[in-house]
This record gives C-alpha cells, sequence and structure tokens, in this order.
C-alpha cells in the first residue's frame, strides 16, 4: 500500500537513531512553539480624547498680527465644537484652517461694498458725473471744518463709508453752506459765520430750526 505524500517527505530514520531525533521535524517544531499571543500581553488603547470642560483657543497664525476673533463668534464655535465631542487639539486645528478663510471672505465683501458705493456716487445726478470732483472738495470743506479725528478714521476705515452716497451728500450740502455768502429765503442778506453752528444747521435744515 503506498505511503502517505508527508511519510514519503520525512526523513527516513538512519540505524541508531532515537524516536526523539525522528520527531525534530518542521512539523514537530511549529507545534512546539509558544503561542506569542499567551506570552504577550495585549496593549491596551485608551478610549478617544473628547471635549474639554473649557475649549482655550489660540488665534491663527494666518490672522493679520493683533486680530482677535470675535467672542460671538467664538463661542459659537465652542458650542459646535462641543456637539461634535471635538477634543482641544482638532477644535484648535479645524478654527486655524476656517477662520483665516472666513476673515479673508468678509474683507472681500467690504471692498465689494466700497466699490458698490463708489460707483452710485460717481454715477449721482445731484453731486457726480462731472461734478464730481468739484463737489468732493466741497464736501471735503465741509470735513475740515466741522469733522473729528475720530469722523476721519471713521470714514477712511475699511468699512467704506467715505464712499456711501448720502454720507458725501450731506457732506456736501454742508460745504456749500460754508461757502455761500449769505443766507436765502426770509434771511436774505444776513452774512454767515461759518464759526455759528446754529447758523448751519438753520440754513441745511430751516424748517427744523425755526420756532
Amino acid at each position: 500500500m503506498e505511503e502517505p505524500l508527508l511519510a514519503t517527505e520525512a526523513t527516513p530514520k538512519t540505524e541508531g537513531q532515537t524516536a526523539q531525533d525522528s520527531d525534530n521535524s518542521l512539523l514537530t517544531e511549529t507545534t512546539q512553539q509558544p503561542k506569542q499571543a499567551d506570552d504577550q500581553s495585549t496593549e491596551t488603547t485608551s478610549e478617544p480624547q473628547g471635549a474639554p470642560e473649557a475649549y482655550e483657543f489660540k488665534t491663527p497664525e494666518r490672522l493679520p498680527e493683533g486680530h482677535e476673533i470675535d467672542k460671538q463668534v467664538l463661542d459659537a464655535y465652542s458650542e459646535a465644537a462641543r456637539d461634535l465631542d471635538l477634543p482641544q487639539d482638532k477644535a484648535q486645528k479645524m478654527l486655524d484652517k476656517v477662520m483665516p478663510t472666513l476673515h479673508e471672505r468678509a474683507l472681500e465683501q467690504q471692498e465689494q461694498q466700497r466699490d458698490k458705493w463708489a460707483k452710485e456716487a460717481r454715477e449721482d445726478a445731484d453731486f457726480g458725473g462731472d461734478k464730481l470732483e468739484e463737489n468732493l472738495g466741497v464736501a471735503k470743506k465741509a470735513l475740515d471744518q466741522f469733522g473729528s479725528d475720530g469722523l476721519r478714521d471713521l470714514l477712511e476705515s475699511s468699512a467704506g463709508l467715505g464712499n456711501h452716497p448720502e454720507v458725501i451728500r450731506f457732506m456736501v450740502k454742508v460745504g456749500q453752506a460754508l461757502s455761500e455768502d449769505r443766507f436765502v429765503g426770509n434771511n436774505q442778506g444776513q452774512a454767515v459765520d461759518p464759526n455759528d453752528d446754529v447758523a448751519i444747521a438753520h440754513k441745511l435744515y430751516p424748517s427744523s430750526t425755526s420756532s
């Protein structure tokens, strides 16, 4: 009877070889090796870290120097991060990616609004068109006469209020009142003192200052 293939591949015994020697086959060595899983201790993995009691965020490096994130925005972001159970490091990483993009987008929208107001001012039927440069000079005269440093900063700020048509319209009216020598209407013939705020207000808004 033909022997099994596994038996024919084994090394035949030689005379004087003990039974113990014959057991030193690959098959025997494999079965005698201890299981590594039994000898090695299983590494325990810690549970994922969740949201902290309170987030402590740093200002993203991509934001302009001195810029601070609005507290209400930061509170809303913290609440959303807590709902997602984000740990401190992941919440900070997301803030670093999102906030600079939001800031840049806000600046783009401000610039678009300034350009829109400037276009409307140039095309304004009252003071725009060919009369724009002259009327801007009149408006600047009013600003020089009555404007404070705080008002100038506001008009020149990134909000672009210095381009708003209604702001320019008001300044032009004030400048025109300063440029005229005399009142009109019932007060004709009376000189206007450019330093008299009451007189200027009466000329600009006669109905509101009359008794």
